[in-house]
This record gives structure tokens, sequence and C-alpha cells, in this order.
């Protein structure tokens, strides 16, 4: 089990990245980022957060979703 201090809400790393909720969820919906059901809330670990970081990187300088995805996984 991830330890409660790992976790990180999608609102809290939203506002962190400086981002919108919806942004996120849409990386979700297109399954560059898993987040944890932790109860009633979705949550990411240490290395989705790391993650959500570099495909923010990417989207900013105008990679399509999928090249993203291609980078991400390869």
């Amino acid at each position: 089990m991830h330890q409660e201090s790992t976790l990180q809400s999608i609102s809290e790393a939203a506002y962190q990245l400086g981002v919108s909720v919806a942004l996120i969820e849409k990386f979700i919906k297109k399954g560059l980022l898993i987040p944890i059901q932790d109860e009633t809330t979705l949550k990411i670990t240490a290395y989705g957060f790391r993650r959500l970081a570099r495909i923010l990187d990417l989207y900013e300088h105008s990679y399509p979703l999928d090249r993203i995805e291609y980078m991400l996984n390869n």
C-alpha cells in the first residue's frame, strides 16, 4: 500500500503546477496519467506527479497527445 504522504490529490497537483484540474483530467482520460482511487478522490503518486510535469512540459511545447504518449513510453 502507498504511504499517505506520497499521494497527492489531483486538485493539489493542479495548484502546484499552475494548471486546471480539467487539463489533468484530460490527460487521465487519454491514458497518459494513471491516478489511484483513494476513498472518494483521485490521487497521484510522486512518480505520477513527475510524469505529469513532463506531460505538461511537452504539451506546452505543442506536441500532440499521441506523440507525448510515445515519448513517455519509449
